[in-house]
């Protein structure tokens, strides 16, 4: 559509940064330049290569590549160390979130939502903290990364808030390390250091740095890689309730003082005639945390069934459906 109304494309663009002022979050993430091109500038040729379908090679050799600046200050402005990225996304997404939450009821639910994904880099060699990692989908290990990723939803909307992108801490599983000129001072170098992180830890400072930022919800959700007992200990100590999908593994739940893994509580449940609720029961972990099981049927598979963990053990077990 933006290529078919070229003409219009730039005022389009100007409506949308001056709506969600993001001129003045970048001046406040303190991405500037001092001289040439201002950064708004660059940053809406940049955003428009989304809506354009190209990179930034297929677009400086298209008709407009004359009237555009050359690619070194386009890399030389993405790769500045110095600019808070992570400042200009959350008061980017802060606002967006305030505007949702001005059109939705108050009584909405409003959750923080945990994932992680792999980005594959298989062809790159001097890409820096290329690591080898494990993608858990394809159940082996791949060059790239692991982006964790920190976002906020009321059922309807979602936006993104916060990311890690996760190298290894092994120096054995990288190919390639820091650039060493990069200043100890800067967001840049600290980035780079939290890339060494483990995942449960870069959950913990993902929703610290939400929260001091301003942003509020009611859950937190995670898929079963990240429902572990420590990370759950963590996260209710700081007021945040977790709903969760969990496996059938090694750890062991505490019914009525006795122990038991995930098939042996689900067979201690009564019958019920629920179509898609299969039952459900609080027990409590290793470390003493009381949580709340709902089996629930697995709609891709009629005969097997799925379990969520909450810690919040009053919510009720029709509402994980």
């Amino acid at each position: 559509m933006l290529q078919q109304h070229s003409l219009s494309e730039q005022s389009r663009f100007s409506k949308l940064f001056a709506t969600l002022h993001i001129g003045k979050a970048l001046r406040q993430a303190g991405i500037s330049k001092s001289f040439g091109l201002s950064s708004s500038a660059i940053f809406r040729i940049v955003f428009s290569l989304v809506f354009e379908g190209k990179n930034w090679f297929r677009l400086l050799e298209s008709h407009r590549g004359a009237d555009l600046p050359g690619k070194d200050v386009v890399y030389r402005f993405l790769n500045q160390p110095s600019f808070a990225w992570r400042r200009f996304l959350q008061t980017l997404s802060l606002q967006i979130v305030r505007y949702f939450e001005s059109l939705i009821s108050s009584k909405r639910v409003r959750v923080f939502i945990i994932d992680d994904s792999v980005l594959s880099r298989n062809r790159s060699k001097k890409a820096e903290l290329l690591a080898r990692v494990f993608d858990h989908a394809a159940g082996r290990y791949i060059k790239g990364y692991t982006m964790l990723t920190l976002g906020w939803s009321d059922g309807f909307s979602f936006a993104p808030l916060d990311f890690v992108m996760l190298s290894s801490a092994k120096l054995a599983n990288r190919f390639c390390e820091m650039a060493s000129h990069i200043s100890k001072r800067s967001h840049g170098y600290k980035r780079r250091m939290e890339s060494f992180s483990r995942k449960p830890d870069a959950v913990v400072s993902l929703l610290d740095r939400a929260l001091k930022a301003g942003f509020t919800a009611d859950y937190v959700l995670m898929d079963s890689w990240f429902t572990q007992a420590p990370l759950l200990r963590e996260l209710t100590s700081r007021g945040l309730p977790v709903i969760g999908m969990i496996k059938e593994m090694k750890q062991r739940y505490l019914v009525q003082g006795q122990r038991m893994t995930l098939s042996a509580v689900f067979r201690t449940l009564p019958k019920t005639s629920t179509k898609d609720i299969k039952g459900s029961v609080v027990v409590h972990t290793s470390c003493g945390l009381p949580v709340k099981l709902v089996f629930v049927r697995n709609r891709n598979k009629r005969r097997e069934w799925l379990t969520l963990l909450s810690t919040d053990v009053t919510l009720d077990s029709y509402n994980f459906i």
